[in-house]
């Protein structure tokens, strides 16, 4: 993952992230279903979408503005066209990438940043010690003024140098390992980002070069779908579904001064198939989110350590890469092979749910109190409310949720 610094000017359409959640709380899904927003016809698998689709158009309408449009660019795209081939063959296209892109729910477009040379910022290979290239990928965030700040930078200048001038890595990569880990941890716990309540669920879509490696890649789409639809199926107070993904593609940009050869060649190289690959799994998520009923986003942002912060404290997280079974718990640090096993161990520390608020109800026990719930949960301005109080308001009485057992 790449962390670039925004130039001042672009930073109103560059932080896209910060600027849909402080929006977040100004919206409501019903708003948009009022307006008589379209409904998108498509098919994923026996799947129709259509009458039971959620309404589009409550995400809001912002701009993102590449600061260096030969490494960094944006693309538009209409997941709503997901299985129209020659429109996916145009819009999912080096030709479509530009310096510029603006969201607009209504119409269902959106926008992801492209990250065509991303081989640096590479977040679990440095903190796991991982691969044959994991130090000059380091090298490459400490000295490069563009990764000044950054959660890595700050983590690898705290291990001081050698006399040559290199990291001072120590003798022990197992150990260094778990000292990363430990010490991403504290930093992100200490760290500030807008993270969403219970009534959101965060799902994290790795994009870009995870077609080309086992370790990356999303190896069951309609599993990792239906593994979306289960999270939901016995949480009806969860709202909104918000998908999240970059395209990162890790090869170095020929401009560079820290090359190597990993092995894998011109496997990482974005190309218009690998770019209309990426299509399909991102609009095939995009429809099944939408036929849930909930409110769907799109977004993206160019800041992995808002990424890290915001999926590391959230409510509900999932990541498309990694099973349910694969989710349900820490995995061994010698198991982290990708940013997706990374994000979820670093969920298992510091969300910031408890477990009524992550749990699942029984069936049948809203007892048709699920929209009532929804509407007054809307209202509130600050203080996000448990939903055994909501329940006990509504109902005159102190009443709990009976919770489905896992």
């Amino acid at each position: 993952m790449a962390r670039i610094h925004l130039d001042p000017n672009a930073q109103a359409g560059g932080l896209l992230t910060c600027a849909l959640v402080a929006a977040s709380a100004l919206l409501a899904v019903g708003a948009a279903r009022a307006a008589g927003a379209s409904r998108p016809e498509a098919r994923w698998g026996n799947a129709r979408l259509g009458d039971a689709a959620a309404a589009l158009g409550t995400q809001p309408s912002v701009r993102l503005q590449s600061w260096d449009p030969a490494h960094v660019g944006t693309l538009r795209f209409n997941p709503c066209r997901t299985d129209d081939a020659r429109h996916e063959a145009t819009e999912w296209s080096r030709a479509n990438i530009g310096k510029q892109c603006q969201v607009d729910a209504p119409q269902c477009a959106f926008c992801a940043w492209v990250l065509q040379f991303d081989s640096e910022y590479r977040v679990n290979d440095i903190v796991t010690c991982l691969g044959p290239t994991y130090k000059v990928a380091a090298e490459a965030v400490v000295n490069e003024a563009k990764f000044s700040g950054t959660i890595l930078q700050r983590m690898l200048a705290a291990k001081g140098k050698k006399p040559d001038g290199t990291i001072n890595w120590p003798a022990d990569k197992f150990q260094e390992a778990k000292d990363n880990f430990a010490w991403m941890t504290e930093a992100l716990g200490r760290a500030e980002c807008d993270v969403p309540d219970h009534r959101t669920l965060i799902v994290h879509i790795r994009a870009g070069d995870n077609l080309n490696d086992d370790f990356k890649n999303i190896p069951h789409i309609p599993a990792a779908i239906q593994q979306m639809k289960d999270y939901l199926e016995y949480r009806p107070y969860i709202t909104r579904i918000e998908l999240s993904s970059v395209l990162h593609f890790g090869v170095p940009a020929p401009d560079s001064q820290f090359q190597y050869n990993d092995g894998v060649g011109d496997a990482y190289r974005m190309t218009d198939d690998a770019l209309r690959k990426n299509g399909l799994i991102l609009g095939h998520f995009y429809e099944a989110a939408l036929s849930t009923g909930r409110d769907v986003w799109f977004t993206s942002t160019n800041d992995p350590d808002d990424d890290l912060c915001r999926y590391a404290k959230a409510c509900h997280f999932i990541t498309a890469s990694l099973s349910k079974e694969e989710m349900r718990f820490e995995g061994p640090m010698e198991h982290r092979l990708s940013f997706s096993e990374l994000t979820r161990d670093l969920h298992k520390h510091l969300s910031t749910c408890d477990a009524h608020e992550k749990a699942e109800w029984a069936p049948g026990t809203d007892n048709g109190a699920t929209a009532a719930i929804g509407e007054a949960e809307k209202k509130k301005e600050a203080r996000v409310e448990s939903a055994d109080s909501i329940l006990s308001k509504l109902w005159g009485k102190n009443v709990k949720v009976n919770w489905r057992s896992s």
